[in-house]
């Protein structure tokens, strides 16, 4: 059911941005303060999940969702505004509301400028340093991400150069809460980001590291380290293959760059 034109609370639905595994976002007009937000949804009922414990379960992730970001206080992390739960023509839904970045993300820039050119060291290490910053304070409140990636990064503002750049980390939807004991082993993440903990599921703050590097290594060659036509074959790669030195692609980096990515995309977390 398309939400499009559909009022929840004093949130008026516009338009469907994305959608996939771990719900919908919508562009919303916010009548009581005269704005745009970006609102997230998920349905909670059996109309959308086959069984009662796969509504209970994606509940429960949505839940934790907005409690990662409840904890988290970053100019580098996409703050939540507000949530809540409605039924909506019978349906049961939960939604949290965000700022509407109008620019998109990361990877919505990098493919309007081309995303196979490499950018400079002096631009890549902007972008890498606010990843940083935003994954570091995620950490401190032992929180890891599990899926960073280009199009998991938010633009603030305008940028229609490198240098003018401000991003925000989004989409804690599989985050994993470093607090919680009784976490299940399932795996979630993007394959080619996934460092080989986290296929085992047993995600560590490395882990994130490891998605920043292959991130990294992709803006500074234009391709990630693993291209596969499947999820096993991406996962013997990750698992046994060592990636080749960025700067066997790219022969502007400095060989210095390529011991630090090749650490950090070691197979071993420690």
């Amino acid at each position: 059911m398309l939400l499009e034109g559909h009022q929840i609370n004093q949130y008026r639905f516009i338009r469907l941005l994305r959608s996939g595994g771990m719900g919908e976002v919508y562009l919303a007009y916010d009548e009581h303060l005269d704005r745009q937000v970006a609102v997230k949804v998920i349905r909670t009922d059996t109309s959308r999940y086959p069984d009662t414990q796969a509504a209970r379960d994606a509940a429960r992730l949505f839940l934790r969702e907005m409690q990662a970001i409840a904890q988290l206080d970053h100019m580098n992390i996409l703050p939540v505004y507000g949530s809540g739960e409605k039924s909506v023509n019978g349906a049961k839904l939960m939604f949290m509301v965000m700022p509407y970045r109008r620019q998109g993300s990361l990877a919505d820039w990098l493919q309007k400028r081309d995303m196979a050119r490499p950018l400079s060291l002096k631009d890549t290490e902007r972008i890498v340093k606010q990843a940083a910053n935003a994954l570091q304070h995620a950490h401190n409140h032992r929180i890891i991400h599990q899926d960073i990636k280009p199009s998991n990064f938010l633009i603030q503002g305008e940028a229609e150069h490198p240098d003018q750049l401000n991003l925000q980390l989004a989409d804690f939807g599989v985050a994993k809460l470093m607090t919680t004991t009784s976490e299940s082993q399932t795996i979630r993440g993007t394959p080619t980001y996934m460092a080989p903990e986290q296929w085992d599921g047993h995600p560590v703050p490395a882990t994130d590291q490891y998605a920043l590097a292959v991130m990294t290594y992709e803006l500074l060659t234009g391709y990630p380290p693993f291209i596969a036509n499947n999820n096993h074959q991406m996962w013997h790669l990750h698992f046994h293959v060592p990636p080749q030195p960025p700067s066997a692609i790219n022969p502007t980096i400095p060989q210095e760059l390529d011991a630090v990515l090749l650490r950090a995309l070691s197979k071993n977390s420690d």
